[in-house]
């Protein structure tokens, strides 16, 4: 069961333009375009007349036309047109979802539109600020979302699946600090003369770091990993920020929207450097990619299971969300 009162990372904000673009949001089908004053639309991707997907149709004006008997729908969700009649149905209509594009991101409210409050839609300012460089990428995972949840608050598995990129064994052999409330989970490590990983190698230019990391997570599905690092032992020489965001969008129950990027507050006008670390960044999450599918396809709710220390964060992930769910099935049933 999906959390309907929230707002989901539905498309990078490139991704949507004049053309149907269609998407599987929390196992619903959408349909988003941009009006012709760039506003976002997003509709049920469905024509109620035999239910055909309005995807591929097109867009007329403001308005998108199905494909199969060229009914046209408003941004409203009302149908405005049947060509081969001149009375419009009652019940001609497509359900609507409350959209607002920022951060970069196009964001999708599947619940209860009265109850969308642009105000909570996840804070991922990094992403969106001038003085960063970096750049976000779009991928699917054929698991749960919340397994990629779990992939990002245990950093530890760096050290094994990410060998050549972010490999570290201070990461594994140093104990967490993990700080829990009801609304977010942070796992921090402090790193002294760390052997720098593989990429920030390329990216630092030092072979031994002492490194400041916190990974955060909030709901639904965000994560952002902050990386603060320098030379070993100059705390006031220069500091390197860099932050990697990872937002989780379930698609269906066993598949699931990526939406990754690293940014960074040094060497910010080196388009070709960005350029690299997002091919790295992208090659990492496809390694993640490799182990979350393989973890799905093998999973058996009954077979027996231990727990170690690091999964302590994901497990008070869980809890948020299942504290949010129940709260969500009282309000339901007042």
């Amino acid at each position: 069961m999906f959390i309907q009162n929230a707002w989901y990372a539905a498309a990078l904000s490139a991704e949507v333009q004049r053309e149907p673009f269609a998407r599987t949001i929390l196992n619903q089908k959408v349909v988003m375009y941009r009006t012709l004053t760039n506003t976002i639309v997003a509709l049920e991707d469905r024509c109620p007349h035999r239910q055909v997907p309005l995807s591929r149709g097109r867009v007329v004006g403001d308005e998108i036309q199905c494909w199969y008997h060229g009914l046209r729908y408003d941004c409203s969700g009302a149908c405005v047109s049947i060509p081969s009649q001149s009375t419009i149905p009652k019940g001609a209509r497509v359900r609507t979802f409350p959209v607002v594009e920022k951060y970069g991101f196009i964001w999708l409210w599947t619940g209860e539109p009265d109850e969308a409050d642009e105000a909570a839609i996840p804070d991922h300012w990094v992403c969106s600020a001038r003085e960063l460089a970096g750049t976000m990428s779009y991928c699917t995972i054929a698991c749960s979302y919340l397994f990629g949840i779990d992939n990002i608050l245990d950093i530890s598995h760096a050290a094994f699946v990410h060998a050549k990129t972010l490999g570290s064994l201070d990461i594994v052999e140093t104990p967490p600090e993990i700080v829990i409330n009801d609304a977010e989970v942070r796992v921090r490590r402090y790193l002294r003369r760390e052997k720098t990983p593989p990429l920030y190698t390329h990216i630092l230019k030092l072979d031994y770091i002492d490194r400041f990391q916190e990974v955060l997570y909030w709901p639904i599905g965000n994560t952002r990993v902050e990386t603060r690092a320098h030379a070993c032992d100059d705390p006031d020489g220069q500091v390197f920020h860099v932050y990697t965001t990872t937002i989780f969008t379930p698609e269906t129950d066993t598949t699931t929207h990526v939406f990754v990027g690293m940014h960074r507050d040094f060497d910010v006008d080196n388009v070709r450097f960005t350029e690299f670390t997002a091919k790295e960044v992208f090659a990492t999450v496809m390694e993640d990619k490799d182990v979350a599918e393989s973890l799905q396809a093998n999973w058996n709710p009954a077979a027996p299971m231990i727990d170690i220390q690091l999964d302590r964060a994901a497990f008070a992930a869980r809890r948020i969300l299942e504290r949010m769910g129940a709260d969500a099935a009282i309000r339901a049933a007042v």
